[in-house]
Parts: C-alpha cells; sequence; structure tokens
C-alpha cells in the first residue's frame, strides 16, 4: 500500500501544486492544501478505495478540497459578521430599551407608565400584569396600548425616525425645535446614547 502511494504522489504532487497555485493565488495556502489532497488520498490507499485514474481522481479531490477550503472560510467569515450585527444591535437595542424605560417612567402618566414597564421592558406577561395592579386583563392591554400610542407619540414629538421596509427603525435624528429636558440629556449621556 505504501509504495502504491508514493508512487502516486511521488508523480502527481508537482502538477497538483501548480494547480492548487493558480486556483488560490496564495503559496502557503497551496501548500497546506496539497496536504490534505495527500492525506485524502492515503485515507484511501489505507481503506481499500478502488482508484482507476489517479491523476482524475487527484484533481477532482483537489477541486473538492479548495472549494471546501473557501465555502469554509466564508461560513466563518459570515459567521464573525453575523454575531458583530447581532452584538452592535443587541447594544444599540439595550440602550434603547433603557431610554425607553426612563421616558416611561418620567414621562407617561403613571396609569399608562406602569403597565407599559411591566410589559415591553420587564417582559411580564399581561395576565401576571393585571393580577400585580388589581386590573381586568382588556383594561391591562388598553392601558399598555395607549401608553405605546403616547410613548410613540413623545418620542416623534422630538425625534424624525427613517425605518427599513420591515417597519424597524434604522435611523433617528433630533429635531431642531425640540429641546430636551437636563434630566432626559443626562441619562442620554449615561448610556452613550448619540444624538
Amino acid at each position: 500500500m505504501e509504495k502504491n502511494f508514493n508512487d502516486t504522489w511521488e508523480s502527481q504532487n508537482a502538477n497538483l501544486l501548480t494547480f492548487i497555485r493558480s486556483k488560490t493565488g496564495e503559496e502557503e495556502l497551496a501548500d497546506d492544501l496539497l496536504q490534505e489532497v495527500g492525506l485524502k488520498l492515503y485515507q484511501a490507499f489505507a481503506s481499500g478505495v478502488e482508484i482507476r485514474n489517479h491523476t482524475a481522481w487527484l484533481f477532482q479531490v483537489a477541486r473538492n478540497t479548495i472549494s471546501d477550503h473557501y465555502r469554509k472560510r466564508d461560513t466563518i467569515e459570515r459567521g464573525k459578521e453575523n454575531l458583530l450585527s447581532l452584538t452592535a444591535k443587541a447594544d444599540s437595542q439595550n440602550c434603547v430599551c433603557d431610554l425607553s424605560g426612563f421616558i416611561i417612567k418620567n414621562y407617561l402618566p403613571q396609569q399608562y407608565s406602569s403597565a407599559l414597564y411591566l410589559s415591553d421592558i420587564e417582559q411580564v406577561p399581561q395576565k401576571q400584569i393585571a393580577l400585580q395592579l388589581g386590573l381586568t386583563l382588556t383594561a391591562t392591554k388598553s392601558r399598555i396600548q395607549r401608553g405605546r400610542q403616547k410613548l410613540k407619540e413623545i418620542i416623534l414629538g422630538c425625534v424624525n425616525v427613517e425605518w427599513n421596509d420591515r417597519g424597524e427603525p434604522v435611523d433617528f435624528q433630533l429635531k431642531n425645535t425640540c429641546e430636551l429636558p437636563e434630566e432626559l440629556l443626562k441619562e442620554i449621556s449615561r448610556l452613550n446614547l448619540m444624538i
């Protein structure tokens, strides 16, 4: 088996290396991929796989190995990009959530702020909010919806919001005609938000 492997490898590895270099354009990468192809050939001989045309088999394995390498690299790159995107999104959502909580607590009437804060910031189920506030479920849902409407009015009164096709906010800018209260400016600064 080793003699067949050595003979086949000796006769083909220079041509394979040239082929892999032409496809990758990278010397070190070509060497690494050539080693993978050699390992696959060795494993094929060791497991008794019948190879009728060694040259065709090796070049096909080389093409597949190159494709696998780039597919893995692209998957890793997309994974990194997605992770960075999710991290950035989570960071910005946390800040906006914190600021929303501050606005709900300090700028909405008490009858709406309690239900809305528990629902949207604390993520408490509406049935539990109804029990906690001594309201019917219908009254709780109504207060939450009315609180959301009032919060939206407050925000849109001072901020121009740009939305994407899915209805998600993608950018916002403070209107020139709006002066924010000092305590809100301090909270924005504490959260490191840019306005």
